[in-house]
């Protein structure tokens, strides 16, 4: 049979689909509202990997999935498997560390700030702070009218940006998976287990191969003394893991003899980064780690010239957050130039060489009848255009009955598209994610408020906020489903499944899981009492909404005056270096590797680390037996020790739950 007939004759397992969103919506929140502190933030089945944005929640499901068809000698088809694999990566984004951040940061204000709350947030967005406070103690009646308005808001708030996020994946579908072939190596892994799972005939062991099995063991191994000793204080430090952050970074002190190297910061170790790394082009890679070692030069260079005075003194930590910084203060100021400017340089570069498709889509939009290059599309492109300008239009209105004008409840979803297009393609290419607050404001500084007014408006707070929180992280306010649109395609062309289900799939968990998140952290609020979750405690005691919109904290984002130089320079450099990279196969510079290397994600985070690894790692491989033995070797390896540490992580998440329940 054909992959296109056998793509048409499919049926989707709605019973399953509906279940199975629902089940993650509730099972995933009171999973993660059970951890203890020191688990909560990495064995949740949202997010357990910052920046990178690794999500448990797929990974589980296609281990249950195997083991399901291993026991009861039952095949499960690669359609029902990358089904599966879609439920569990739009719903990681509503059941991570800190739940559905924009409604914690809204529900909290009321009590935590009532002051700034009664100015600026609108009645529908959050209930009075006699009700909201009702979370912390709990132990009383839901008085469920008064949390309707607000449920019903936030859940359309990440309803309508998964669908507008969706949509645009949709559209850009073809140009990215089929003809580019972005590879998306968080895809690959999965689609490493998931191509083990259907061979019905064969033992478990034959069907994994041994180097898949070898990265299972190694991925687990690793990563059982990491939880025992969160667990246990008693047992052994083996890998001098408490040493690190949390997500695997080890951070310079200011008493190390490299200390006076002050644009050194970081360095990540996490060996489940560098298995996703090490699926990523050789190209990215070099370029993540070179584009560092450059910023270190020129970090170095500015403080010989009497610049950045006393960043000597501070830890890693410090030198990416506190004053003086590189990338907050002058003469660099690289979160306004790699983040606030490169990010936009990126988005528009990519469009601008997309034209010529973009063209072609709009064209089949507006013919009757549309185009060959249709028929494996999820929707027509008409449709997929209605639905993009649809959800646009809806987020505008919903924005404007909140107190916005015109002017900035457009810009907030045209912020949204520009830095998540961005960030599509840094996930894509390099399995990463720009993640920070400190930039999500730059359309606004340019073009409506180049300071906060005095006195604060509703509307300039609203902005301040959504603009800011939308473009931290993808679990924050909808951002992470441009992944789940891209990756999920990427699976289906890998699995040789629908297109047209797999949006059907993702826009039903994109429904489902929100509301059944909300309901669900209500609920166990009022059951236990906020105060008794690590997570949840944090959350619904947070003054985010407050610390995020604030006049002091918008005058400085993404870089203190004069910004727009700044953010021209980065839009100028990413556009010069993704143009020359995509156009000339000699030219070695790439853009992703610039923004790696000289933000955030190398200077807090590390990850020139993980990718300097990954590269040596994967030039090796090439050098030692070729692509054969990468292919055969080398990702299964990658492949398994994902796995293998995602089952690890259900042990250990398991165990810290039942400490919630049985203290031991």
């Amino acid at each position: 049979m054909s992959q296109a007939s056998e793509r048409i004759s499919e049926k989707i397992p709605w019973v399953l689909v509906i279940l199975l969103s629902a089940f993650l919506g509730a099972f995933g929140t009171a999973w993660t509202s059970f951890l203890p502190s020191n688990l909560f933030s990495f064995y949740n089945l949202g997010t357990i990997l910052c920046v990178m944005n690794l999500t448990s929640a797929p990974f589980i499901i296609l281990i249950f999935a195997a083991l399901f068809s291993a026991i009861t000698k039952r095949k499960i088809s690669s359609s029902t498997l990358t089904y599966l694999f879609v439920v569990g990566s739009t719903c990681s984004w509503y059941i991570c560390a800190y739940y559905l951040i924009e409604w914690n940061d809204l529900i909290a204000s009321r009590h935590m700030n009532p002051d700034w709350a009664e100015m600026y947030v609108p009645w529908f967005m959050a209930p009075p702070a006699s009700v909201t406070s009702q979370l912390l103690g709990g132990h009383v009646a839901i008085p469920w009218g008064e949390w309707i308005p607000s449920t019903l808001y936030h859940w359309s708030v990440f309803v309508l940006f998964g669908f507008f996020f969706i949509s645009v994946a949709t559209v850009f579908r073809r140009q990215w998976i089929d003809v580019e072939r972005v590879p998306f190596p968080h895809a690959l892994v999965a689609y490493e287990l998931v191509k083990r799972i259907p061979e019905e005939k064969k033992s478990l062991m034959e069907k994994l191969g041994r180097p898949f099995f070898l990265g299972i063991v190694l991925g687990f191994v690793f990563q059982v003394p990491v939880f025992m000793t969160n667990i246990f204080p008693w047992f052994p430090d083996i890998y001098g893991w408490k040493t690190l952050c949390w997500s695997g970074q080890w951070y310079i002190q200011a008493s190390s003899p490299l200390a006076g190297i002050v644009g050194l910061s970081a360095f990540q170790e996490h060996p489940a980064a560098v298995a996703i790394g090490y699926l990523v082009p050789l190209s990215i890679s070099f370029n993540a780690w070179f584009w560092h070692l450059i910023f270190i030069v020129m970090m170095q260079v500015a403080y010989v010239m009497g610049y950045y005075t006393g960043l000597e003194s501070e830890g890693g930590c410090g030198r990416a957050w506190c004053s003086p910084s590189g990338l907050l203060e002058g003469p660099y100021k690289f979160n306004a130039v790699s983040y606030g400017g490169g990010l936009l340089g990126l988005a528009v570069i990519s469009l601008i060489l997309s034209r010529h498709y973009i063209v072609e889509t709009v064209r089949a939009a507006l013919r009757k009848g549309g185009i060959d290059t249709e028929r494996n599309e999820a929707l027509s492109y008409r449709s997929a255009y209605i639905m993009l300008a649809s959800s646009f239009i809806l987020l505008v209105a919903l924005f404007m009955a909140g107190g916005l004008g015109i002017v900035a409840a457009l810009l907030i979803p045209i912020s949204f598209f520009f830095y998540w297009m961005a960030n599509a393609r840094l996930f894509g290419l390099a399995g990463i994610q720009a993640r920070a607050l400190g930039h999500g404001n730059t359309l606004f500084r340019l073009f409506v408020w180049q300071r906060a007014p005095d006195p604060p408006t509703r509307e300039f707070v609203l902005a301040a906020y959504y603009s800011s929180r939308g473009m931290d992280s993808p679990d924050s306010i909808g951002g992470g489903s441009i992944l789940t649109g891209f990756t999920s395609y990427k699976m289906a062309s890998l699995t040789g499944t629908s297109n047209s289900n797999v949006l059907k799939v993702m826009l039903a968990s994109t429904i489902i899981t929100p509301l059944v998140v909300i309901i669900t952290l209500i609920t166990l609020c009022y059951t236990y009492g906020a105060t008794v979750f690590a997570s949840a405690s944090g959350e619904i005691q947070t003054r985010q909404f407050y610390n995020i919109s604030n006049p002091t904290n918008y005058n400085k984002a993404a870089g203190t005056e004069p910004l727009a130089p700044y953010v021209a320079a980065g839009f100028l450099v990413v556009a010069l270096l993704e143009f020359m990279h995509s156009r000339f196969v000699w030219f070695p510079f790439s853009a992703i590797g610039f923004i790696i290397g000289t933000s955030y994600i190398s200077v807090l985070w590390g990850y020139w680390g993980t990718f300097l690894i990954a590269w040596v790692l994967k030039v090796l491989t090439l050098r030692v037996g070729g692509s054969k033995l990468y292919e055969n070797l080398g990702v299964p390896i990658a492949g398994g020790f994902v796995v293998g540490y995602m089952i690890a992580l259900v042990l250990g998440g398991a165990m810290g739950m039942l400490r919630f329940f049985f203290p031991f």
